[in-house]
């Protein structure tokens, strides 16, 4: 984990997407469930933005609705999203969404088999990419595939040209979602836990190509991961989801150096290498909020060490706590509680500043061998 340097000035760039009171359901079994609940939140030209939450918060739902992706049994309910001159929650059919998927806004997923087709070469699916969106001519698509496949380090690219799914690792079959992706040429690129099943040097390799091809590409991110410990290396703003909302929202020196939200502090907490040898392994007690039944109040209360009987009953509104920073927890109302953060967070600084230099020193090992 890179230590974060916290950062004094703001002045707001370019809005890319702009979320508003963005509500989603689906329909299940004849009834309707609503899993993301009125969210919103701006996606900044050039910067990550990395949606953090466990599993099942609404973090891929969220972004599946920026390229017509959703499920068939679900829909948007309310809200806006805009993209340009666009109001995405609009389009309706495959001709409107051909003016985005893929040409203006790409997705990596978690598990790239599910995004490249078994049956046919890889050279043949990133070249079919360039002559789709581009017009190249076959020869011209295939010199421009090679050249891609060289950029996210495939070594011997043209002769794994007519290399098969199968015949690549993991990592490497990662590598040609990402060329696909590049043959798009996005305005944003949306990597949906692009590392979860890699081990730990190809997921910093992966990322590391992330972030090297965003600044040659200019492109704008955004990362969805459940490990807040990723996004400090890859992250300029963080959106924390719990619930189907977002409730904490800030710059990546917001988050790591003055969280509010009690459930920011418990994956901040939760991660290892801010532990000690001498404290347990802290984890989130209980499980996430079951979406077949309607939420009262705050959707973490139960799990909440610090929550109060108005979590119960009435759902926090968001309060700001900077121009870049804010947070849908009552215990940033002025009549609440003062409390005692959790030990971790009150140490954050130091412990980050600790983990980074071991990081540096595992680093140091591995160079030498």
């Amino acid at each position: 984990m890179a230590e974060v340097k916290e950062q004094t000035t703001y002045q707001e760039p370019e809005v890319v997407i702009d979320v508003q009171n963005l509500s989603v359901g689906f329909h299940v079994r004849s009834k309707k469930t609503h899993v993301i609940r009125n969210i919103s939140f701006k996606v900044y030209r050039g910067e990550t933005l990395a949606i953090v939450g466990e599993s099942g918060s609404g973090k891929s739902v969220t972004t599946k609705t920026f390229t017509g992706m959703l499920e068939s049994n679900g829909f948007i309910s309310g809200g806006s999203i805009k993209f340009h001159e666009w109001d995405l929650t609009q389009f309706k059919t495959t001709e409107d969404w051909q003016k985005i998927r893929g040409k203006r806004i790409a997705t990596i997923f978690q598990d790239p088999m599910t995004s490249l087709n078994p049956l046919l070469t890889i050279g043949y699916q990133i070249s079919e990419v360039l002559r789709i969106h581009h017009g190249l001519s076959k020869q011209e698509a295939k010199e421009e595939a090679i050249r891609l496949l060289e950029k996210v380090r495939i070594p011997n690219a043209a002769e794994r040209y007519d290399d098969y799914p199968f015949q690549y690792s993991g990592g490497m079959r990662q590598r040609v979602v990402i060329a696909i992706a590049l043959a798009c040429r996005p305005e944003v690129l949306i990597c949906d836990e692009p590392t979860t099943a890699l081990d730990v040097t190809v997921q910093a390799q992966i990322i590391a190509l992330i972030k090297e091809l965003q600044e040659e590409y200019h492109w704008t991110t955004i990362f969805i991961t459940h490990d807040l410990g990723v996004v400090a290396n890859v992250a300029d703003r963080i959106a924390v989801m719990y619930g189907g909302q977002i409730v904490e929202y800030g710059t990546v020196e917001d988050i790591f150096y003055h969280p509010e939200h009690p459930y920011t502090w418990a994956l901040l907490s939760s991660l290892p290498q801010l532990g000690s040898k001498d404290e347990p392994l802290h984890y989130i007690v209980g499980n996430p909020p079951s979406f077949g039944s309607e939420i009262i109040g705050d959707a973490f209360a139960p799990r909440n060490d610090y929550a109060m009987r108005i979590d119960y009953v009435k759902e926090a509104p968001i309060f700001e706590v900077s121009p870049t920073h804010w947070a849908k927890t009552w215990l940033l109302d002025p009549r609440a509680p003062k409390v005692e953060k959790p030990k971790i967070i009150r140490e954050l600084h130091e412990r980050m500043k600790r983990a980074a230099k071991e990081l540096k020193r595992q680093e140091g090992d591995i160079n030498e061998k």
